[in-house]
This record gives structure tokens, C-alpha cells and sequence, in this order.
């Protein structure tokens, strides 16, 4: 199912990433269909449209699969 994305926000943050001390990450602030807002970080500093539309796709793939899952925690 196709989904409007907005982004609302990009911001470059300081990499949490042991392996990337020192460098800085993209972090992009998203919105889908207007109700759910969400963010995906990428592991670099100027990421193209490509790949911030590759990442957020991705983002969204792992989040679908997990919509309706029920668990229960001790």
C-alpha cells in the first residue's frame, strides 16, 4: 500500500555509533499520511534524496512487519 511521506525535519547530530566517534550522522523527522510521525537516523553526513528515501522505505518495511504483533512481557 502506497503511503504520502512528508519530511518535516533534517538535522545533523553527533554519531552514537562507536564506530563512528567523532562524525556525524543525517537524522530526518518524517510524517506518513498526515497521522504518524517517526524519524530514521543514517550513518552519514550528507545523504542524497536517494538514500534518505531508501532509508525511510526501509524504516517503514521493518515497522509494518511488526504492526498487530501482540507479546507479553514478565
Amino acid at each position: 500500500m502506497a503511503h504520502e511521506v512528508r519530511i518535516l525535519d533534517t538535522r545533523k547530530v553527533p554519531s552514537g555509533d562507536p564506530a563512528r566517534v567523532g562524525k556525524t550522522d543525517y537524522v530526518v523527522t518524517y510524517q506518513v499520511d498526515g497521522l504518524r510521525t517517526h524519524y530514521v537516523e543514517i550513518p552519514k553526513e550528507a545523504p542524497t534524496e536517494a538514500e534518505i528515501q531508501a532509508a525511510i522505505k526501509a524504516t517503514e518495511k521493518a515497522r509494518g512487519a511488526l504492526v498487530g504483533k501482540a507479546f507479553t512481557i514478565d
